[in-house]
């Protein structure tokens, strides 16, 4: 039985259903279209791609995953009576709204609060959230207000790598009136640019690697692209381990030299903690590629394996 083709179309199937779910997105501009790039949500709503290869349509399953997952273990915590998952929060003028994963109506110990809980699953938990993540559950959080007007609402996010069994929570996230109106504001340009009245601007972010438009972006085809902050924010990581890295391979480097002049080629001491051994490594012979080319030039193609390529990355500090 071979279950491949069975699956792929399956996963198709499956994101279809989950996207009906949350309706016609072409009517309505959603939290997750205000933290996004405006000339995507744009190309998505009014030139929808061919439909994602089987690795992205699991990379999107893997959210439904976390969701299913979340339920559970809340149910399993005693809970089930305090929240309801994606419920829906409407702007009353305009066509803007939101699906928020889980709402809870009171806290675990049953004191009444309205909290948001937006859930990420991730490859790798940032430090800190994402602007679009940011922005997302702050729209959210201004379209409960608009529902609640009376009450206090808050949220936070929950990022959850499957993959790494790693959590991690970042809370504290309140009504913001002055961010909600940006985002407000955002989401009706781009309403203006789905109706022909302005051009949507690229906005890159991380979310650059999974987007369908890529290829012709103005943002992507300068000659030098500005960095995100999220992005630089994750070079500077880069660049800070890779020192660390360095540093480390150095001392190795010292430390292995002097335990060596302790031991000698031939050792085997211990400790109530360690273990130290040496032994001699004998003599070996390789291939020198060079002399074989200069003195066998009629073999030495018949006896080349191609190599793979692969996409060098250079990561430094601006000068």
């Amino acid at each position: 039985m071979d279950l491949i083709p069975f699956i792929e179309h399956a996963l198709v199937e499956l994101n279809s259903s989950k996207s009906a779910e949350l309706g016609d997105r072409t009517q309505y501009i959603g939290s997750s279209d205000v933290g996004s790039c405006p000339r995507k949500v744009c190309l998505q709503k009014t030139c929808p791609g061919e439909t994602p290869d089987t690795s992205t349509l699991l990379k999107f399953s893997r959210g439904h995953v976390a969701e299913t997952l979340l339920i559970e273990i809340f149910n399993a915590g005693g809970v089930k009576q305090l929240y309801d998952t994606q419920v829906e929060v409407r702007h009353p003028v305009y066509p803007l709204k939101a699906h928020i994963d889980f709402l809870f109506y009171a806290d675990f110990d049953g004191k009444q609060q309205l909290h948001i809980v937006e859930l990420k699953s991730v490859s790798g938990i940032p430090d800190e959230p994402y602007p679009q993540w940011i922005d997302q559950i702050n729209f959210q959080l201004g379209l409960l207000q608009i529902k609640y007007p009376k009450r206090k609402v808050r949220g936070s996010i929950l990022a959850i790598d499957l993959n790494a069994g790693e959590l991690k929570q970042f809370d504290g996230f309140e009504y913001n009136e002055a961010l909600f109106n940006y985002l407000v504001s955002k989401g009706l340009r781009i309403l203006d640019c789905l109706n022909g009245e302005e051009e949507p601007q690229p906005s890159p972010s991380f979310l650059c690697a999974y987007c369908s438009y890529r290829t012709d972006c103005p943002s992507m085809t300068v000659p030098e692209v500005e960095l995100p902050p999220e992005v630089e924010a994750l070079a500077n990581r880069y660049l800070k381990l890779s020192e660390v890295r360095h540093a480390a391979d150095t001392k190795l480097k010292n430390i292995r030299e002097g335990l060596l002049e302790f031991a000698g080629p031939s050792f085997k001491g211990r400790s109530d903690t360690i273990e130290l051994i040496t032994s001699s490594v004998g003599p070996s012979a390789m291939v020198d590629s060079k002399l074989l080319k200069h003195q066998y030039p009629d073999i030495y193609p018949a006896v080349l394996k191609e190599r793979a390529g692969f996409t060098k990355l250079e990561c430094r500090y601006s000068a």
